[in-house]
């Protein structure tokens, strides 16, 4: 078909192409509609689909007309594309449809793509990262070590001397301003010592009790600060396993003492902060490699990005969302209005839709202009020493990568590292050492 196409570009990446087909190039798509409406058409004194052809052409010109431009403006868009070696990335718009019996068929279409994007020349320090080290200290790997002991703590009810950090179970009666119990105001409560509400002066208050004790407290329990008079009903207290030899082969069976436990945990420790430290750098040197190269967006490709995580944190909401039945029976999510705001997820997610979709526009075009690609037993051959490292879980590793897609997520994690290695071989990096210790008072002190 000898199509009359006609390219503007719009802008970076929007095209508007003006198509014209001809009549005597489109006179067998039109006959092969006419038969098409004819088929569905019934009239009196005919069979279905044998009505004579000027009866046809008469009465339902129009119809036919319209259904051709429905069926066919697809087509020859298509053929447009394909004549001028576009590729549309959202649905086009079509407008100006100009057509009518024996004319020709012209129309415009409105789309956008992905626009070029070429990779600048590697060279030597082309951006400046800086990558954080962080520096773990003593208090933190005691910690991790009390924290793995409490988990293993068991409960021993005591009788008195409650500590902080002991479990109560208590009579809890409101009382008036004078003491007085009022009725139908008492319940039962688990209480932490230590734990909110129970912190500050209503910690002290409960310290060094005995059961039976009562406890008078101003507290709020969720509906305002009320007068109580607590009576203790029970008390238990965790007990953590004592750290010894025989404990430490209980958490790991390889370990022949105390101190090589606490090594290996700090190790552990260590191990992490260094994956947090790359994850880091990982990303800073994307984003100053985006911001060096600042990849247009086209508008379709940002607006369907945040309609799908606009929807995807909908639906996490409303399955995360306490339920109530409404009037028809049905459990619908309690949810307020204000937490299902689409625009306003969409404001909140925008940055980062925009990094991830330069990132994508960016990476693909590396791939291609730098040909870049990974070994072809690449992937086999991490999966092996992923097995040879952790070979108590061989049958979990070779199940999980039995399935093609983590196989597939795999050849795309290695392909990336492959590119960040070359961003990095071409950054300048400053290194900056902080202490974790830092890191968590900054956290814990705003």
């Amino acid at each position: 078909m000898n199509l009359k196409v006609k390219s503007k570009k719009v802008n970076e990446f929007t095209y508007e192409l003006s198509i014209v087909a001809e009549w005597k190039d489109i006179q067998a798509d039109f006959e092969l509609c006419k038969k098409k409406v004819a088929k569905n058409i019934k009239i009196s004194g005919f069979r279905k689909g044998k009505i004579p052809d000027n009866i046809l052409m008469s009465q339902y010109l129009g119809q036919i007309e319209m259904n051709f431009v429905q069926d066919f403006s697809e087509k020859y868009y298509i053929l447009a594309l394909q004549k001028e070696e576009l590729n549309p990335i959202n649905q086009a718009a079509l407008k100006d449809i100009d057509f009518s019996y024996e004319k020709d068929f012209s129309f415009k279409s409105e789309f956008e793509v992905e626009p070029p994007l070429s990779v600048p020349k590697l060279k030597k320090n082309m951006v400046t990262v800086e990558k954080t080290n962080f520096i773990s200290n003593d208090k933190e790997i005691d910690d991790t070590i009390n924290n793995i002991l409490n988990s293993q703590s068991k409960t021993e009810k005591i009788e008195e001397g409650s500590a902080e950090g002991d479990f109560m179970i208590a009579d809890f009666q409101e009382v008036d301003e004078s003491g007085i119990a009022i009725i139908g105001k008492k319940e039962k409560k688990y209480i932490a010592i230590g734990q909110e509400p129970f912190i500050n002066n209503n910690k002290e208050l409960l310290l060094n009790k005995k059961v039976g004790d009562t406890v008078k407290m101003t507290i709020d329990l969720g509906s305002g600060e009320k007068e109580y008079s607590i009576i203790i009903e029970s008390m238990q207290r965790r007990m953590p396993p004592k750290l010894d030899e025989e404990f430490v082969k209980t958490m790991d069976p390889n370990c022949e003492s105390v101190e090589e436990w606490k090594s290996n945990i700090e190790k552990s420790i260590s191990l992490e902060y260094e994956k947090k430290s790359e994850e880091l750098f990982n990303s800073a040197i994307i984003d100053q490699f985006i911001k060096l190269v600042d990849p247009v967006l086209p508008t379709s490709m940002l607006d369907n990005y945040l309609n799908n995580i606009a929807r995807e944190v909908v639906h996490d909401k409303r399955m995360s969302s306490p339920t109530t039945t409404n009037k028809d029976g049905n459990v619908v999510a309690d949810l307020d209005e204000a937490d299902i705001d689409e625009a306003k997820i969409k404001e909140e997610y925008k940055l980062f839709a925009e990094n991830n979709l330069k990132w994508y526009l960016l990476r693909k075009v590396m791939i291609k202009d730098l040909d870049i690609s990974i070994d072809e037993n690449a992937v086999d051959n991490f999966i092996q020493e992923a097995i040879e490292k952790n070979d108590s879980q061989k049958a979990e590793i070779e199940r999980f990568y039995k399935k093609e897609s983590n196989k597939a997520k795999l050849s795309d994690d290695l392909l990336d590292q492959k590119i960040l290695d070359m961003l990095k071989e071409h950054s300048k990096v400053k290194e900056k050492d902080t202490n974790t210790a830092d890191l968590h008072a900054g956290h814990n002190h705003p």
